[in-house]
Protein backbone atom coordinates (compact mmCIF):
# COMPACT_ATOMS: atom_id res chain seq x y z
CA UNK A 1 0.00 0.00 0.00
CA UNK A 2 0.72 3.41 -0.99
CA UNK A 3 1.73 5.05 2.44
CA UNK A 4 3.45 8.41 4.58
CA UNK A 5 3.97 9.04 7.92
CA UNK A 6 2.37 12.48 9.03
CA UNK A 7 1.21 14.94 11.97
CA UNK A 8 -2.84 16.15 11.32
CA UNK A 9 -4.27 19.20 12.02
CA UNK A 10 -6.48 17.89 14.41
CA UNK A 11 -8.09 21.76 15.48
CA UNK A 12 -11.33 22.52 13.40
CA UNK A 13 -10.62 26.30 14.13
CA UNK A 14 -6.47 25.80 12.16
CA UNK A 15 -8.58 23.71 9.57
CA UNK A 16 -11.28 26.16 9.39
CA UNK A 17 -8.83 29.36 8.72
CA UNK A 18 -6.73 27.28 6.64
CA UNK A 19 -9.53 27.04 4.50
CA UNK A 20 -10.04 30.92 4.71
CA UNK A 21 -6.43 31.24 3.43
CA UNK A 22 -7.25 28.51 0.01
CA UNK A 23 -10.37 30.99 -0.01
CA UNK A 24 -8.15 33.78 -0.27
CA UNK A 25 -5.67 32.13 -2.86
CA UNK A 26 -8.70 31.40 -4.69
CA UNK A 27 -9.88 34.89 -5.28
CA UNK A 28 -6.43 36.06 -6.02
CA UNK A 29 -6.46 33.96 -8.68
CA UNK A 30 -9.82 34.78 -9.96
CA UNK A 31 -11.19 32.22 -12.86
CA UNK A 32 -7.42 30.80 -12.54
CA UNK A 33 -8.40 29.03 -9.19
CA UNK A 34 -9.43 26.21 -11.36
CA UNK A 35 -5.72 25.18 -12.58
CA UNK A 36 -5.16 24.61 -8.94
CA UNK A 37 -6.18 21.01 -7.17
CA UNK A 38 -6.82 21.93 -3.54
CA UNK A 39 -6.42 20.09 -0.63
CA UNK A 40 -9.61 19.18 1.28
CA UNK A 41 -10.13 20.16 4.92
CA UNK A 42 -10.06 17.18 6.17
CA UNK A 43 -6.81 16.07 4.82
CA UNK A 44 -4.59 18.73 6.01
CA UNK A 45 -1.70 17.15 7.59
CA UNK A 46 2.53 17.73 7.69
CA UNK A 47 4.16 14.70 5.72
CA UNK A 48 6.69 13.59 7.91
CA UNK A 49 7.95 11.22 5.54
CA UNK A 50 6.80 9.36 2.57
CA UNK A 51 7.34 5.85 1.99
CA UNK A 52 5.56 5.02 -1.28
CA UNK A 53 4.30 1.57 -1.83
CA UNK A 54 5.14 -0.52 1.21
CA UNK A 55 4.47 -4.54 1.46
CA UNK A 56 2.98 -5.90 4.56
CA UNK A 57 6.00 -6.30 6.81
CA UNK A 58 7.44 -3.04 5.57
CA UNK A 59 4.17 -1.41 6.91
CA UNK A 60 4.42 -3.48 10.23
CA UNK A 61 8.13 -2.30 10.37
CA UNK A 62 7.32 1.31 9.99
CA UNK A 63 4.46 1.24 12.20
CA UNK A 64 7.29 -0.11 14.85
CA UNK A 65 9.15 3.12 13.89
CA UNK A 66 6.50 5.42 14.54
CA UNK A 67 5.56 4.15 17.44
CA UNK A 68 9.11 4.23 18.90
CA UNK A 69 9.43 7.70 17.73
CA UNK A 70 6.48 8.70 19.26
CA UNK A 71 7.51 7.23 22.52
CA UNK A 72 10.21 9.40 22.62
CA UNK A 73 8.37 13.13 22.06
CA UNK A 74 6.66 14.74 24.53
CA UNK A 75 3.05 16.62 23.19
CA UNK A 76 4.11 20.54 21.62
CA UNK A 77 2.14 22.82 20.15
CA UNK A 78 2.48 23.40 16.83
CA UNK A 79 1.48 27.26 15.22
CA UNK A 80 0.46 27.55 10.91
CA UNK A 81 1.39 30.32 10.08
CA UNK A 82 2.37 32.03 6.43
CA UNK A 83 2.21 30.80 3.21
CA UNK A 84 4.53 29.96 0.48
CA UNK A 85 4.99 28.10 -2.77
CA UNK A 86 7.48 25.41 -4.25
CA UNK A 87 9.39 25.37 -5.89
CA UNK A 88 9.22 29.11 -5.35
CA UNK A 89 6.60 32.12 -5.39
CA UNK A 90 7.90 33.15 -9.52
CA UNK A 91 7.11 29.58 -9.87
CA UNK A 92 4.20 28.12 -7.85
CA UNK A 93 3.81 24.23 -8.20
CA UNK A 94 2.64 23.66 -4.63
CA UNK A 95 0.99 26.05 -2.87
CA UNK A 96 1.58 25.64 1.20
CA UNK A 97 1.04 27.12 4.73
CA UNK A 98 4.07 26.87 7.13
CA UNK A 99 4.80 26.89 10.61
CA UNK A 100 5.26 29.17 13.79
CA UNK A 101 5.77 28.38 17.33
CA UNK A 102 6.55 24.62 17.41
CA UNK A 103 8.76 24.42 14.10
CA UNK A 104 11.92 22.82 15.58
CA UNK A 105 9.73 20.50 17.53
CA UNK A 106 8.17 19.22 14.07
CA UNK A 107 11.93 19.34 12.68
CA UNK A 108 13.35 17.24 15.78
CA UNK A 109 10.19 14.92 15.53
CA UNK A 110 10.82 14.37 11.57
CA UNK A 111 14.63 13.49 12.81
CA UNK A 112 13.51 11.42 15.48
CA UNK A 113 11.54 9.15 12.85
CA UNK A 114 14.21 9.40 10.35
CA UNK A 115 16.47 7.78 12.92
CA UNK A 116 13.94 5.24 13.52
CA UNK A 117 13.23 4.70 10.01
CA UNK A 118 17.03 4.31 9.11
CA UNK A 119 17.42 1.99 12.47
CA UNK A 120 14.67 -0.67 10.93
CA UNK A 121 16.55 -0.99 7.17
CA UNK A 122 14.82 2.44 6.02
CA UNK A 123 16.84 4.44 3.80
CA UNK A 124 17.47 7.54 4.49
CA UNK A 125 15.35 10.70 2.96
CA UNK A 126 17.81 12.61 0.63
CA UNK A 127 16.10 15.95 0.66
CA UNK A 128 16.15 17.66 3.79
CA UNK A 129 12.82 17.97 5.94
CA UNK A 130 10.73 21.34 5.00
CA UNK A 131 7.72 21.64 7.36
CA UNK A 132 4.85 22.59 5.27
CA UNK A 133 1.33 21.93 4.81
CA UNK A 134 -0.12 21.43 1.40
CA UNK A 135 -2.52 23.56 0.20
CA UNK A 136 -2.97 22.59 -3.67
CA UNK A 137 -1.09 21.76 -6.52
CA UNK A 138 -0.89 23.92 -9.52
CA UNK A 139 -2.06 22.05 -12.63
CA UNK A 140 1.06 21.14 -15.08
CA UNK A 141 1.99 24.63 -17.55
CA UNK A 142 0.08 26.94 -15.40
CA UNK A 143 1.61 30.18 -14.47
CA UNK A 144 0.02 31.73 -11.32
CA UNK A 145 2.94 33.39 -10.06
CA UNK A 146 1.70 36.97 -10.80
CA UNK A 147 -1.45 36.44 -9.12
CA UNK A 148 -0.43 35.20 -6.13
CA UNK A 149 3.25 36.86 -5.41
CA UNK A 150 1.18 39.63 -2.78
CA UNK A 151 -0.37 36.56 -0.76
CA UNK A 152 3.32 34.88 -1.17
CA UNK A 153 5.53 37.27 0.01
CA UNK A 154 4.03 38.91 2.32
CA UNK A 155 4.82 38.81 5.94
CA UNK A 156 3.70 35.20 7.25
CA UNK A 157 -0.12 35.18 8.88
CA UNK A 158 -1.01 33.18 12.19
CA UNK A 159 -4.24 30.37 11.38
CA UNK A 160 -4.07 29.21 15.03
CA UNK A 161 -2.24 26.39 16.67
CA UNK A 162 -2.89 22.84 18.38
CA UNK A 163 -1.27 20.32 20.54
CA UNK A 164 0.62 17.80 18.40
CA UNK A 165 -0.07 14.49 20.27
CA UNK A 166 0.33 11.54 17.99
CA UNK A 167 1.95 10.62 14.85
CA UNK A 168 0.52 8.75 12.22
CA UNK A 169 0.99 5.91 9.48
CA UNK A 170 -1.45 6.72 6.71
CA UNK A 171 -2.25 4.90 3.69
CA UNK A 172 -3.14 6.92 0.78
CA UNK A 173 -5.49 5.71 -2.24
CA UNK A 174 -5.48 7.47 -5.50
CA UNK A 175 -8.71 7.92 -6.75
CA UNK A 176 -9.86 9.53 -9.61
CA UNK A 177 -12.36 12.30 -7.42
CA UNK A 178 -8.77 12.41 -5.51
CA UNK A 179 -7.05 10.85 -2.72
CA UNK A 180 -8.10 8.81 0.62
CA UNK A 181 -6.37 8.96 3.22
CA UNK A 182 -6.79 6.29 6.33
CA UNK A 183 -5.10 5.93 9.51
CA UNK A 184 -2.89 2.83 9.46
CA UNK A 185 -1.41 2.93 12.76
CA UNK A 186 -1.52 5.76 15.13
CA UNK A 187 1.08 6.46 17.96
CA UNK A 188 0.39 8.84 21.15
CA UNK A 189 3.59 11.07 21.75
CA UNK A 190 4.26 10.52 25.23
CA UNK A 191 7.47 11.68 26.95
CA UNK A 192 10.53 13.72 26.20
CA UNK A 193 13.93 12.69 26.34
Amino acid sequence: MRCFAAVEVSSPDVRQALVRACDELRRALGADAGLVKWVRPDQFHFTLRFFGELGPTEVEAAAQALRRAAAGTAPFPLAVAGLGAFPSARSPRVLWAGTGEGREQLIALARRLEDELAAAGFGREERPFQPHLTLGRVRQGADLAAPLRGLLTRPPVRYGDWLVDRLVLMRSELLPAGPRYTVVEAAELVRGE
